[in-house]
């Protein structure tokens, strides 16, 4: 989408790592399940893995709101309000094809944003997220939802790990913030670009990518508020918002990634 600002900063060459987290659930053999039962398995395999109670959290939120927007999208009858959310994911779905990724990139990258992101409706800030919430509240335990409303105010950043023996300090260098990391962390001193959870006294990298070759965070950081004000912009053009535009990173970035001319706005 053409606009007046100046171009945006050539992106450093990144790919997709979900070491981060535990491995990618199949959404699909939990598709009949209840989503505060989908929560309860995946934490559970999350923790047998050997993650740590905030990342498995975090993880298995991820999976119970998706399994919660899944059906919501496919059920029938008016008035569900995921309309802009599907329009969003469709944009994404098409911007990935066009850049060779499909399912596997879509739901590293896109289930950890999208239902925490998108607001449903105008004039409110409502999410995915908040009806998943609303719905199914009193019926998760606590740590579900304080996982679900840290994806909410989760933003796109460039963060950084640090090692203390067998403990991982994860630094959000854009406000200089460092707490505890996720448990079975992989070793690697260079800054990489993630939706940044917090949870309590931890940080949880999530749609995690790492950067290949040298680039500097400084460099990173300007790639990640650039993206983001693409994102912003052509969903704008198509009417909906994002809860902040530091939430726009991921989309944005993969805008820029199709050929001039490959995507129409939302």
């Amino acid at each position: 989408m053409p606009t007046k600002r100046k171009p945006p900063v050539r992106s450093a060459r990144r790919k997709t790592s979900s070491k981060a987290a535990p491995g990618t659930a199949d959404t699909t053999s939990l598709a009949d399940v209840p989503p505060p039962l989908a929560f309860e398995r995946t934490a559970a395999a999350a923790e047998d893995e050997g993650f740590d109670a905030a990342t498995a959290a975090v993880f298995a939120a991820v999976v119970a709101v998706d399994v919660f927007c899944v059906a919501e999208a496919n059920a029938k009858g008016p008035g569900r309000g995921l309309d802009a959310l599907v329009r969003v994911a469709d944009l994404a779905e098409r911007a990935l094809e066009a850049d060779g990724a499909g399912d596997a990139e879509f739901t590293h990258l896109f289930a950890p944003r999208l239902p925490f992101d998108v607001l449903l409706r105008e004039g409110e800030r409502v999410t995915a997220a908040d009806l998943f919430l609303a719905r199914y509240g009193a019926d998760l335990p606590k740590e579900a939802v304080a996982a679900v409303k840290a994806l909410v105010r989760a933003e796109d950043t460039v963060a950084r790990a640090t090692w203390e023996g067998k403990q991982v300090t994860i630094e959000d260098l854009a406000t200089g913030r460092a707490l505890p990391g996720p448990a079975l962390w992989r070793r690697g001193s260079r800054p990489f670009v993630c939706r940044l959870v917090r949870l309590g006294r931890a940080h949880v990298p999530v749609a995690v990518e790492r950067v290949e070759g040298r680039a500097t965070a400084e460099r990173l950081l300007e790639e990640v508020r650039s993206a983001s004000l693409v994102a912003r912009d052509v969903l704008a053009a198509g009417g909906i918002r994002l809860r902040s535009t530091k939430k726009g990173f991921g989309l944005g970035a993969k805008l820029l990634a199709v050929p001039d001319g490959g995507h129409e706005d939302a």
